[in-house]
């Protein structure tokens, strides 16, 4: 995909905007229809590596099921993360790498009792966690009816740890969300990978309280983590959607040249950052302002 940098004016930025954004919205339909036809589902799995937008699809499941009368309910796996303090005594004791992508990251005995529970129809406890605070907060019970489907959001969702979670014979779907194609930024290949790193560097900054050096720093983990759990297992997904856009530059380039010159010369990731901001420096800025309502862009945002 070829973005456009240039526009002539904010009603043209305006029109491309909402023209990826409907070309987006299309595709995403068509998918979800085909999963709405499935007969007597039970469970949905929503993964997708960090920042491929997984919440606007859960959205839409919820919005597309609703209208045939189904009743949903949502689950994100985040929420079943153990605390940081955790993580970090771990990581004292390891490598000293903090480890927040694999499923050692999830509290895994209390998922396993959350699973055990619903498919029995009983009540299961189901936590909160505050990635602000970077701790479980509180926790609530939780109750699936006969007939309610329930999704399952979270780029765990894909892992062998989670879904063997699941009992032989339940009806369920896998969906899978992610950018799949390289967007040509001027005379630069910006790999879907690299789309997904701007796309958390702006996500982290503003909604998890996260240094752009922090996100460089755990991005060499999530990436491992990706190799080993998410991606072998992408072929046997039932549904796909492509969540690039081609306003993707445009749109970060504001908000990563407010954060990166954070990244002191002294830092590993100064290159790094210096080099995103030598990619994005021809684009002309999209506010976000021009987004649609049920724009994927606002997950990041």
């Amino acid at each position: 995909m070829i973005a456009k940098l240039k526009f002539a004016s904010e009603n043209e930025k305006k029109e491309y905007v909402h023209g990826c954004d409907a070309d987006f919205e299309k595709h995403l339909d068509e998918v979800m229809k085909e999963l709405c036809e499935v007969k007597d589902l039970q469970f949905v799995t929503l993964s997708g590596p960090t920042c491929s937008g997984k919440t606007i699809a859960s959205k839409k499941m919820v919005s597309e099921f609703s209208e045939r009368g189904k009743t949903v309910k949502i689950i994100s796996l985040d929420d079943f993360f153990r605390d940081r303090t955790e993580l970090e005594k771990e990581a004292v004791r390891s490598d000293g790498r903090l480890d927040f992508d694999s499923e050692n990251a999830l509290d895994i005995k209390m998922l396993s009792e959350f699973m055990h529970n619903i498919q029995r129809g009983k009540k299961a406890i189901l936590p909160h966690f505050d990635f602000v605070q970077a701790r479980r907060v509180c926790c609530d019970e939780f109750f699936a009816e006969k007939n309610d489907i329930v999704i399952f959001e979270g780029i765990q969702a894909i892992y062998p740890a989670f879904t063997s979670l699941i009992e032989d014979g339940a009806n369920v779907k896998s969906f899978y969300i992610s950018p799949m194609q390289s967007l040509t930024v001027g005379e630069r290949e910006i790999e879907p990978r690299e789309i997904r790193l701007w796309r958390r560097l702006v996500r982290d900054y503003k909604y998890r309280n996260a240094t752009p050096e922090f996100t460089f720093h755990l991005w060499e983990s999530v990436t491992e983590n990706e190799d080993i759990n998410i991606l072998p297992f992408t072929n046997s997904v039932d549904f796909k959607i492509d969540s690039l856009v081609g306003y993707e530059a445009g749109m970060l380039k504001e908000r990563l040249f407010s954060i990166l010159p954070e990244v002191r010369k002294e830092n590993k990731y100064y290159c790094k950052a210096q080099n995103i901001l030598e990619i994005l420096k021809d684009a002309d800025g999209i506010s976000p302002d021009l987004l649609p309502e049920n724009s994927l862009y606002h997950e990041f945002m």
